[in-house]
């Protein structure tokens, strides 16, 4: 074996471990002072599409919110989702702390919590 196919093969390894380490820890370094803020979605401003990523909400469901929502008017409460079909208390239960009734948020279905 020549030098150089020596050379060649040990460039070789070396650029294939520096791409695995680059792809195992991410390809862009965090922005600096990047944070986390934990949003709730408001159950009277969502759309179908919105409400499906809430635990327990396929579409089916989201879809009977939002024409309770339409046929009914707003809900006062979480408590007020056990009148949709396919909601009970277990579905409400598991929605704590992931959705919200905000009366004050005008046109933004993502809202934080209050308490955080």
């Amino acid at each position: 074996m020549s030098r150089e196919r020596r050379l060649l093969g040990i460039w070789g390894v070396a650029v294939f471990g520096l791409a695995v380490k680059a792809l195992a820890t991410g390809l862009l370094p965090a922005p600096a002072g990047a944070t986390v803020v934990p949003v709730a979605i408001d159950i009277n401003r969502a759309s179908v599409a919105e409400l499906t990523v809430l635990p327990g909400i396929g579409r089916t469901r989201a879809e009977a919110i939002v024409l309770h929502r339409v046929r009914h008017g707003p809900f006062s409460d979480l408590e007020g989702l056990i009148g949709v079909d396919g909601c009970g208390e277990g579905t409400v239960e598991q929605l704590r702390g992931f959705a919200v009734v905000a009366p004050d948020a005008v046109g933004c279905a993502a809202v934080r919590p209050r308490g955080r």
